[in-house]
């Protein structure tokens, strides 16, 4: 009897070894899709970034994982792409977290209060410090973020005049992409007004806007400066985006692709950061050379001023805006 008994353990062990192994080596066997995406131009560095990622991605997981990158509007407007990526038509979107995954968190739309960042280093310090912070916040959602990206300190692109103070910009139609933007351009007397991204170049052109604000490179690498000839330096914001894994997706992998996708993210992310400064520089020449009219504003302490009140409103629309202001403004 103990013999049959010992013969039994040890069939037992040795079945659930081979099973185990077995699992392991079709799950080496299984090739993931990783679809990812961006709603800016390939041309741009977060572009640039994202081809980085998805290259390095098919090299480094060796056929496991087979990558592709989608930009622009190809797969829709920023929003639908991060609905996509939500529901799992997307493994993978580049998107600001304000005006993206912000519409499940509306307090990550506090990434894009004014004046909020000193320069790209304290930013880049931001991201990464509160990268885990939004995971939290959006895992109920079914994202993951990682690899936060400066996108470069923005400026005003106006069609009808240069914009030297803020009394400049009153009557005026700008573009912002989420209500912080429509908020900031109030105070400062214009009419803040959403408008989708790969829709403005359209819209400075039919005059449903008067200007918009983004970053040199950003400007250029959509041509917006074609359908308006002023910009306006005036710092107001460094927007940024994070890659946002469909959570789901993300933890289906083995855990050694996990780890691929999470170094790769960061590489990327790193890669874009430090392609970008010298990005803004070219695209802000580059701007001056096809005859965009480049000014700096009279006091930018009077644009300053004027936007300071929104941190305390912002932070009066609930505890989970006030601990997420708190929490960005705490980083040094």
């Amino acid at each position: 009897m103990k013999k049959l008994l010992v013969f039994l353990l040890v069939f037992v062990f040795i079945g659930t070894a081979l099973f185990s192994e077995s699992s392991a080596e079709e799950e080496k066997g299984q090739m993931y899709q990783l679809r990812a995406s961006t709603n800016l131009a390939p041309t741009g560095t977060v572009g640039k970034a994202l081809k980085y990622f998805v290259d390095e991605i098919n090299k480094v997981a060796n056929g496991r994982i087979k990558a592709t990158a989608y930009y622009g509007n190809e797969l829709g407007n920023q929003r639908e792409q991060v609905e996509m990526c939500k529901t799992g038509s997307l493994e993978m979107v580049v998107s600001a977290p304000g005006t993206g995954p912000g519409a499940y968190v509306p307090q990550l739309q506090a990434f894009d209060l004014p004046y909020l960042f000193k320069n790209e280093e304290h930013f880049v310090r931001v991201l990464n410090a509160v990268e885990e912070y939004v995971s939290d916040l959006l895992a109920p959602h079914n994202f993951i973020a990682v690899g936060g990206q400066n996108m470069g300190f923005r400026h005003l692109l106006v069609k009808p005049r240069p914009i030297y103070k803020p009394e400049d910009l009153r009557g005026l139609k700008m573009r912002g992409p989420n209500p912080v933007f429509v908020e900031m351009f109030e105070k400062w007397g214009a009419y803040g007004v959403t408008t989708d991204w790969n829709d403005v170049y359209t819209a400075l052109g039919t005059g449903m806007i008067d200007g918009m604000e983004a970053s040199p490179d950003m400007i250029y690498s959509m041509r917006f400066h074609e359908q308006a000839k002023y910009l306006s330096k005036t710092y107001h914001n460094a927007s940024c985006v994070y890659y946002f894994f469909n959570k789901k997706w993300f933890e289906a992998l083995p855990e050694d692709l996990q780890t691929i996708v999470m170094d790769t993210a960061r590489r990327a992310a790193a890669y874009q950061n430090k392609i970008d400064l010298e990005a803004q520089e070219e695209s802000m020449q580059k701007l001056i050379d096809e005859g965009v009219k480049v000014n700096e504003v009279d006091d930018i302490n009077a644009f300053v001023e004027k936007t300071l009140p929104m941190y305390d409103e912002f932070r009066a629309r609930g505890p989970e805006w006030a601990e997420f202001i708190d929490k960005l403004t705490s980083i040094e």
